[in-house]
Order: C-alpha cells, then sequence, then structure tokens
C-alpha cells in the first residue's frame, strides 16, 4: 500500500477515534511526504492519546507547510489545532491568542507586515489582559458572530465548504468562551496568563521524521520538538550558565518559571513543603541532569501548590500561607548545595515530641500509620473548573458553555452538526421556531434565530457559490 493510502487509512482510523491506529499509519504517510493535511490530522489524533506537547509540534509544522504552499485555510485549521493544544498544556494566554488568529484568518483579515492581534491584549508584562466579556463584544461586532450570521446562515456557510467558514468562526468562539472563562477565575498573575505565541510559530528541526516512521514499532512517535532542543543547549551553554528563574507574585501566591528545556514529565519529581520546593531531576542550560531545591521567602500551602511541566520550562504555583509580600522566590541551588534546608512537616515534628516525651519502658514495637502525603501531579479539588455560566440577559437564562461543548477537542472531532444541535437544544422556544421557520423555508441554506426577523417573511434559499436551487417536481 503506498503512503498516500496509508495517509487516508489514517484518516478513517481518526474519524473512528482508533487514535493509536491513527497514529501510525499518518506518521508513515508523513515520512513520504510531510502534507500539511495529514499534520493537522496526527495533531488531532496525540490530542486523543494526551500527548499534548507533541500535538503542538504537529499544529506548529503544519502552519508552516501549509504557508509554504499558500493555503490558508490549511494555515487556519493549523492555528486552531495550535490553541486546542495550548488549551490542554494549561497555556490559556496562547490558546485564547491562536483563537484569535484562527478569527482573523477567517474573516480574511491582513497579518502581514508584523500585525499581530493579540498584541491588544498583552500588559508590557507580557501578561494576557482578555476576558470573556471582550470575546463577547467582539463576537457581536463580527461578520460571523453578529447580526449578519443571521441573513447569510450557519448552515449555508457550512455547505460551501469553501475556505474558512462561519462555522469554523463559531466553533473558534466557542473555544474562546471556555478559555476566557477559566482565565477569568485565575488571579492577574498566573502563570497560564503568560503569553509567548506568535501568529507564526517557531520552526523546528524536523530532520529526522523518516527515521520516527522506521521505529514506530517500538515508539509510535518520536518527538522531534525536544530531544534536539536538548543536545542544542548543551552545544551552545557554558558548563557554568546559571539557571534562568523568572518569578511574579500577587498577595496570596508567588509564582515562579524555571526555564529549562526537554524535562520528560513522567519522570520529574516535584516536591513541596512548608517553607521550601525540590525539582529532581531538572535539566540545566549545559544539558546536565541535577536537582533543584529552593529556600521559599515566606511559607506556602504545600496542598494547594501546583506545578506544570512545559517543554521549555517548569512552571511553579505556589499558595502563601499569609498574604504579604515576598522579598524574591528566595535561595536556590542543587539539593547537595541547599544542605539541610527542609522544615519538619507538622507529622514529623509531632513524631519527634512524642519521641522525646515517651518513656523508656518498653521494648515492644509500636505500630504507626502510614503517613499520608499528596500526589501533587494530579490537581486538587479546588483547582477543577467550575461550570462555565456567566450572567446573561437571554430570557433562556444563562448558558453553561461546558454543557455546549464538554471538551474542546470532542467538539471538534464530533463535527458542526453536532454542534448546532446543541444550539438548538440550548436555544428559547421562539428561537427554536425562528430556527426551524428558516432552516425549512430556505431549504437548509439559511438559519436564523431571530424570530422578529422571520416571522413576517418567507426566508428565500440561498444556495452555494455554483449551485443551482431546483424544486422537487
Amino acid at each position: 500500500m503506498g503512503y498516500v493510502e496509508t495517509a487516508h487509512a489514517g484518516l478513517a482510523a481518526l474519524d473512528a477515534r482508533n487514535y493509536d491506529l491513527a497514529l501510525t499509519d499518518l506518521t508513515t504517510a508523513l515520512s513520504s511526504s510531510l502534507n500539511p493535511k495529514w499534520l493537522i490530522a496526527r495533531s488531532k489524533a496525540l490530542v486523543g492519546l494526551s500527548r499534548f506537547a507533541e500535538a503542538l509540534h504537529d499544529a506548529d509544522l503544519a502552519y508552516h507547510t501549509a504557508m509554504n504552499r499558500s493555503n490558508r485555510e490549511l494555515m487556519t485549521e493549523a492555528q486552531h489545532r495550535r490553541a486546542v493544544a495550548y488549551n490542554r498544556l494549561g497555556e490559556l494566554a496562547n490558546a485564547d491568542a491562536c483563537c484569535i488568529y484562527v478569527q482573523w484568518m477567517t474573516e480574511k483579515k491582513s497579518l502581514t507586515g508584523g500585525v499581530d492581534p493579540a498584541d491588544a491584549f498583552t500588559d508590557e508584562n507580557g501578561l494576557w489582559t482578555a476576558t470573556l466579556e471582550d470575546a463577547k463584544k467582539e463576537a457581536q461586532e463580527s461578520q460571523f458572530g453578529g447580526a449578519a450570521t443571521r441573513d447569510a446562515g450557519m448552515a449555508g456557510a457550512m455547505q460551501q465548504n469553501q475556505g474558512p467558514s462561519a462555522a469554523q468562526w463559531k466553533l473558534s468562539d466557542v473555544l474562546r468562551r471556555q478559555i476566557l472563562f477559566k482565565l477569568d477565575q485565575l488571579d492577574g498573575q498566573d502563570p497560564a496568563r503568560k503569553r509567548t505565541a506568535r501568529v507564526v510559530p517557531p520552526k523546528r528541526d524536523f530532520n529526522r521524521l523518516g527515521q520516527a516512521a522506521e521505529s514506530k514499532a517500538k515508539e509510535p512517535m518520536v518527538v522531534e520538538a525536544q530531544k534536539p532542543l536538548v543536545s542544542s543547549a548543551a552545544a551552545t551553554a557554558p558548563k557554568d550558565t546559571a539557571l534562568r528563574i523568572q518569578d511574579f507574585q500577587s498577595a496570596t501566591s508567588m509564582n515562579a518559571s524555571v526555564f529549562s528545556k526537554g524535562n520528560d514529565k513522567d519522570t520529574v519529581k516535584v516536591e513541596f513543603g512548608k517553607d521550601w520546593v525540590t525539582i529532581d531531576p531538572l535539566i540545566y542550560p549545559d544539558g546536565s541532569k541535577k536537582s533543584f531545591a529552593a529556600k521559599l521567602a515566606g511559607e506556602v500551602d504545600p496542598e494547594a501548590c501546583k506545578y506544570t511541566v512545559m517543554p521549555s520550562k517548569i512552571e511553579l504555583s505556589l499558595k502563601k500561607a499569609q498574604s504579604g509580600k515576598w522579598p524574591g522566590l528566595g535561595k536556590t541551588g542543587t539539593i547537595e548545595e541547599m544542605g539541610d534546608f527542609k522544615s519538619p512537616t507538622k507529622s514529623q515534628a509531632s513524631a519527634q515530641q512524642t519521641t522525646s516525651a515517651a518513656p523508656v519502658a518498653s521494648s515492644a514495637p509500636i505500630e504507626s500509620k502510614p503517613e499520608i502525603t499528596q500526589d501533587t501531579t494530579k490537581p486538587t479539588q479546588a483547582a477543577q473548573p467550575t461550570a462555565s455560566s456567566y450572567p446573561t440577559s437571554s430570557r433562556g437564562g444563562p448558558k453553561n458553555w461546558d454543557k455546549i461543548v464538554d471538551d474542546d477537542d470532542e467538539e471538534e472531532e464530533a463535527g458542526v452538526n453536532d454542534f448546532f444541535k446543541k444550539l438548538y437544544k440550548n436555544a428559547t422556544p421562539e428561537q427554536q421556531r425562528a430556527m426551524m421557520k428558516s432552516f425549512t423555508e430556505s431549504s437548509g441554506t439559511s438559519l436564523s434565530t431571530d424570530w422578529n426577523d422571520v416571522k413576517g417573511r418567507t426566508v428565500e434559499t440561498v444556495p452555494p457559490e455554483g449551485v443551482e436551487a431546483k424544486k422537487w417536481k
């Protein structure tokens, strides 16, 4: 079977949500041809396998290959896949920026000459300032999100399938609202607000793509984005290059970015104490693997602290035990350099007091219960997102975007039809009447939710360009 047929088999497996088979077939096909459509498909499969950093890698490559072919439609799809991957990685500001790029490209706005619409929502510290209200306002002003949609018809846009469509804009808008709802719940200095994404993603070294396909039997996917980065850093950084750490804080939290490329999230172990934190192992700028420790400038709540391993850094989010400002993160170094820096935990202090107070009267062993520690790799209950509902003037009450789209990637795979089914289900009775009347009278080419607009007229059929509407005999 040729590589084109293999690619088609991979696309069929993706439609069936057989992500492992899709990944294998698409990787084989991509070893022969870097087709942007296949890269976009493989990015979807990787998201389905929870391999989000690799999904972002494929989306970046898909954008460049589509740009080389001057294919604006596939460039837009690649931007959407970047948004999905960033969202799953927890980099919410970058995800929302990519959603904005999708919408600009869908509306055929120019992104040449250094124009970057995301700069309008980025402050001087590189933090994201866009809110859910900003997205709603932009949707009302857009040719796809506002009143213009009623006459143009969402279903008609779907059927045309010529370049970026109104349906694609709507899907991106739904994802934006999910992202911004989560951002609105975060502190203004939260690491997820840090924006680094640009219109054109960074170029990477993909020379080993063919080798990855040859070894797919043992390893379905080789991360071309990460492994070269480690060797590159080791080759250019002197041995004594200091580890770069950037911290920023609010009254209730201290956040730190430890810049380190190529760490494996499955092997990195992060531990939090009352006034300390450790990372082991950590890749240093010269490529060596060593431990990292910080004696914090204040006390924290270890159970409320969390971390995120990213391709180029590890983000630490520390919850302060008491509100206030710290002079900085604290003293840092390797665990060996720091010496005895760990303060005893409550259970350790209690055990020491019990030992010193107990009389030495019996040598019988004392049964003790194992200490229960929290797995900091799993999000705490407090970190789980709440239902995405917000105030609205709609007669139907507030919309829960999590119910409209339970998961941004599942919505993408379910297709646009499912989106409109859910839209109809969550509409008011008056909006449903308008949708039924406009869709039926226009032979499925227009869709309106404005009953006042359609109740007194017959909605005309607006066929796609190049198609002639004919009545049944």
